[in-house]
């Protein structure tokens, strides 16, 4: 009896051990998120990067630490770029290889730009060894020719010696100017190979990105099923699918949109990359079909719309990287990022014709607003196109759904909430079916 209780009491020590130090490890992860913030702020950038690189290590798959690191990590790089410090970059490079999610294509330019900077150091310290092996060697023949015009017996000796001297020092600096050559090679060669690793890594854990992303699309949009998910239908006159050309779709067309759907879905994961939008063009693009089935379009239509919300912030990548990354902007770079919406026709150069009214629709009228106060043609109710006024309700929603730098996600009745007070911006018949949805 006494041995049973004995046991009992040591495994409670035992469980009240374990929790004490899972919540330890959870406060501290926290203060380090927290002190790696405050040292952002401050403009204390090795601080931050020391702080967020500790709580990595306590859990590199927490999205926060994840999107904070990587922030931290380009303002680390960019700091490296213009002041080159070869122990921190190659600290960085090993941190980077530790934790492989925090990579971006940001990172990886940064990180390329290090790597030419690096070059360019050996090549002018090779230049630079050379044209002191030529100045010695000048002087060394100067020398030579000095004593030889001398006629004392004693002088030619000190020449010849002289002579000897230079030629032994020339062949001394050869021999080191060729083993540095060497080193160098060979470490150029092993930070190529590691260069190539890395990428290799990267092109993965995209590759893997891309087929989760298509398989969590086809489950919501049963896009690789044929498209026939049943969601509610509304009874809204405009959105009559009667009343629209090409409201029906035959079985070619569908296979087309399956193999459309495909390329929307890559373009759109360079779009995220590029806004730093994590998943944005997949949950909009979801949330679009969700209302076309729901608003009574067609399943072709339907898929069609999925297709074209998918990228319709194409233009994005036409625009500076520099100005996207900024939190702060001027008039002018405002006027600059507003200017997306007339960019996209390059990127979806691969929409096939028949289609590209919608994609059209979709890229240059998502900010135009109901009441004809939106922007770049100033459309107002039903002038705007269908896919137009889908986008605008299903962007916004899931923007104030999600967790940003600046505030706290929204729950979703409050944001449908905000969406049914706007009705100047938003079409409140799709508003109403987004409520139904949810």
């Amino acid at each position: 009896m006494l041995m049973n209780k004995k046991r009992s009491l040591f495994g409670a020590f035992i469980l009240l051990f374990i929790c004490v130090q899972a919540f330890a490890i959870t406060s501290t992860q926290q203060k380090f998120l927290e002190r790696a913030s405050e040292a952002y702020e401050e403009e204390d950038i090795n601080f931050a990067y020391k702080y967020i690189t500790n709580a990595l290590k306590l859990d590199s798959e927490d999205e926060d630490i994840v999107f904070y690191a990587r922030v931290i990590y380009r303002a680390k790089l960019e700091k490296l770029v213009e002041n080159y410090d070869p122990l921190a970059v190659i600290d960085i490079q090993t941190n980077l290889e530790s934790f492989p999610q925090v990579v971006d294509i940001n990172i990886t330019k940064l990180l390329r730009q290090i790597t030419l900077l690096e070059e360019k150091a050996e090549k002018d310290a090779q230049a630079e060894a050379n044209l002191e092996l030529i100045g010695k060697l000048d002087d060394g023949f100067k020398n030579l020719e000095s004593g030889l015009s001398s006629n004392n017996e004693s002088q030619k000796k000190t020449a010849l010696i002289i002579a000897f001297s230079v030629i032994g020092i020339a062949l001394l600096i050869l021999i080191i100017v060729f083993m540095v050559a060497i080193f160098a090679k060979k470490g150029f060669q092993q930070q190529k190979e590691q260069q190539e690793h890395y990428m290799k890594a990267v092109q993965m854990l995209a590759a893997s990105q891309n087929q989760t992303t298509r398989l969590m699309l086809g489950g919501i949009t049963d896009l690789y099923n044929g498209g026939k998910g049943q969601v509610k239908i509304a009874g809204s006159s405009t959105w009559n699918p009667a009343a629209l050309p090409d409201a029906d779709y035959s079985e070619q067309d569908m296979e087309d949109l399956k193999d459309l759907a495909v390329k929307c879905e890559e373009l759109g994961a360079k779009i995220d990359q590029v806004t730093g939008r994590k998943n944005n063009s997949k949950n909009v693009s979801e949330l679009v079909y969700k209302l076309s089935i729901a608003l009574g379009l067609t399943p072709g239509l339907s898929m069609l719309n999925f297709c074209a919300a998918m990228c319709y912030d194409a233009g994005f990548l036409s625009v500076d990287p520099e100005i996207m990354q900024l939190t702060v902007l001027t008039p002018e770079q405002k006027n600059i990022l507003q200017e997306h919406v007339n960019l996209a026709e390059k990127q979806l150069s691969f929409v096939p014709k028949k289609y590209w009214s919608v994609f059209e629709s979709a890229a240059t009228k998502h900010h135009e607003n109901m009441d004809g106060t939106g922007y770049p043609c100033g459309l107002k109710g039903e002038e705007i196109p269908q896919i137009a006024r889908l986008i605008r309700v299903a962007e916004t929603y899931v923007s104030m759904c999600s967790k940003r730098t600046y505030r706290q996600a929204m729950d979703k009745e409050t944001a449908i909430a905000k969406l049914k007070e706007q009705p100047d911006y938003y079409d409140l018949t799709v508003v109403e079916v987004l409520e139904q949805i949810f």
